[in-house]
């Protein structure tokens, strides 16, 4: 089982990569939403030179299935997530009135770590099927580093921004831990449990 994990684990990493999202690249992308009279609403975001890396990442430091428990462990982690951009636009109009927003800058997202257990159901009649029972979580963030400029309005506020990314997003996340983990455990027993009936129905 732990090393059918990994499979599954390298496959999703490699179809990240096939879907363009890793690395993802955006060399210029224009984006514009409009009413039919503009002067009441407009709305123009332009982004140059985007570039993220690191989400299709995936480490297993280990994975490991106790078949008397039916209980699969693991220790999995995104050792780097980065995104930069050379330059970021928001044009906005309402009612006549502008407003401008302008970005650069990189944003890294430092080892995010999960590690936990999942309990499994193996039932053999009336045929052989597997489903998730439950799960425990524990993610874990080393932190996020952020060196962006911001500018709304010509005023800047890059110092407020690279604050907020790299001390007050961190700081919730460990603040909301517990939250985020039972989320986790949520949403894995549903993933899980799709995959695995489309598989057993194939």
């Amino acid at each position: 089982m732990g090393g059918y994990i990994k499979n599954v684990i390298a496959d999703m990493a490699q179809s990240i990569k096939d879907a363009g999202f890793d690395p993802f690249y955006i060399e210029r992308q224009e984006y514009i939403y409009q009413l039919p009279v503009p002067v009441i609403f407009k709305n123009v975001i332009l982004i140059e030179q985007l570039l993220s890396n690191g989400i299709s990442n995936i480490v297993v430091n280990s994975v490991n299935y106790s078949l008397l428990a039916s209980r699969l462990t693991f220790d999995i982690e995104l050792p780097l997530i980065d995104m930069g951009v050379d330059a970021g636009s928001v044009e906005t109009t309402v009612f006549g009135r502008n407003f401008t927003m302008n970005s650069s800058g990189k944003v890294a997202i430092q080892r995010m770590r999960f590690v936990g257990q999942i309990r499994f159901i193996v039932n053999l009649i009336p045929r052989l099927s597997i489903s998730a029972r439950s799960s425990k979580i524990a993610f874990t963030m080393d932190g996020i580093e952020s060196d962006v400029k911001v500018v709304v309005q010509n005023e800047d506020y890059s110092d407020k921004m690279n604050e907020f990314l790299s001390t007050t997003v961190p700081a919730t996340f460990k603040e909301y831990r517990s939250e985020i983990n039972e989320l986790l455990e949520i949403l894995s027993v549903e993933y899980i449990n799709s995959y695995l009936q489309a598989q057993q129905n194939n």
